[in-house]
């Protein structure tokens, strides 16, 4: 993971098949983000689900 001090955040590596990026990639086209802003958002809907159903 690599540390970026002045933002407060990190880089972090994901292995996925190409057609679950391009399918990524499509989302966040449609929403005008980029691919790391769609991936972050996905995340933090997911994160936020899991912990209101007390995961």
């Amino acid at each position: 993971m690599a540390y970026d001090d002045d933002m407060g955040k990190v880089t972090v590596t994901i292995y996925m098949e190409e057609k679950d990026k391009e399918a990524l990639q499509k989302l966040a086209d449609a929403e005008e983000r980029s691919l790391s802003q769609m991936a972050v958002l996905i995340l933090k809907r997911a994160i936020k689900q899991a912990q209101n159903e007390g995961q």
